[in-house]
């Protein structure tokens, strides 16, 4: 099973062949400033993205079972795992995750799109290369759990999922309370992470490729321009400085200076507050003496105060 992570996602076109096989030779155009993971990367991992068309256009989710061997016990997922020695390719491996998983059996002429391969994050290395493959079905189907593996199954709504207001920016079980990750709430339980990133950008809410900086940097800005709101003073304006990124390497990020302490709770419960337009940042990181706020291109931008 492929579930949530919480590092941010790096795109690579692919021909549809190409997204069957997913072999180590092959070579991958790179979207993002993160290509070193590439190397290293497991690719041989699939979900499937099983929706429903009209009248009610639905997505099939899955809540993992809590275990406490699994770093991604309770999270909502798409069915989906590691391919095993005997599926010819990674649809296949969609396929047979899905029944094994949510007890739904499809066809490969089921298969409308092959999205392009996601490289997907967790604590320990090596990072893997996700093949998430759409299915398209007239009618939401009767789900069938493995309990070993899930505690349920839902249809979620895209119209829900397409609402704002459904968004927010939040703390998520895991991981360190002053992270903030762009989420969706179901059954009480926050979508986030890969399946998050993976359904937003495939229902076209995040910004294009082209487009992602400059949506990290003014998510940046409008987080500095409430600073300067509560009373601190602006020292230096955005400027290119080394800095220790949010994964422990050092980086080039654009740095702000303020004069002042942060007013952490303030800050997070503007962020918290669901507003007109999708979150478009991976991550906002909260301290005293200091923000990060990680882009969806995986580029950083800080603001340090003293």
């Amino acid at each position: 099973m492929w579930t949530e992570c919480h590092f941010p996602l790096l795109q690579f076109k692919r021909t549809q062949a190409d997204r069957l096989q997913c072999n180590q030779s092959q070579k991958v155009d790179i979207l993002s400033d993160t290509d070193k993971y590439l190397d290293t990367a497991d690719r041989g991992a699939a979900v499937a993205i099983v929706r429903t068309r009209a009248p009610r256009e639905s997505v099939l989710l899955m809540r993992r079972s809590e275990r406490k061997d699994d770093p991604w016990s309770g999270h909502w997922s798409f069915p989906g795992g590691r391919r095993d020695p005997g599926d010819p390719d990674l649809l296949h491996t969609a396929l047979r995750e899905l029944e094994e998983e949510c007890g739904i059996r499809l066809d490969r002429e089921q298969m409308e799109t092959a999205l392009p391969p996601v490289l997907a994050g967790r604590r320990t290395k090596p990072f893997v290369l996700v093949a998430p493959f759409v299915f398209g079905i007239d009618t939401e189907l009767p789900t069938a759990v493995d309990h070993r593996e899930a505690v349920e199954a839902v249809w979620v709504p895209q119209s829900g999922w397409r609402d704002p207001a459904r968004h927010r920016l939040r703390a998520v079980p895991g991981r360190p309370g002053n992270w903030l990750f762009p989420a969706f709430d179901l059954n009480g339980t926050p979508v986030w992470g890969f399946t998050y990133r993976v359904v937003s950008d495939w229902l076209g809410l995040l910004p294009k490729q082209g487009l992602m900086k400059q949506a990290g940097l003014a998510v940046a800005h409008q987080v500095l321009e409430f600073l300067l709101s509560q009373g601190l003073t602006l020292k230096s304006q955005w400027e290119d400085r080394v800095a220790q990124s949010w994964t422990g390497e050092r980086i080039t990020a654009k740095t702000a200076v303020l004069g002042g302490m942060i007013p952490v709770e303030l800050v997070a419960a503007k962020l918290a507050t669901a507003g007109k337009a999708f979150p478009k940042v991976t991550l906002i990181e909260l301290q005293p003496d200091k923000i990060r706020v990680v882009g969806l291109a995986s580029e950083e931008y800080l603001i340090s105060a003293s």
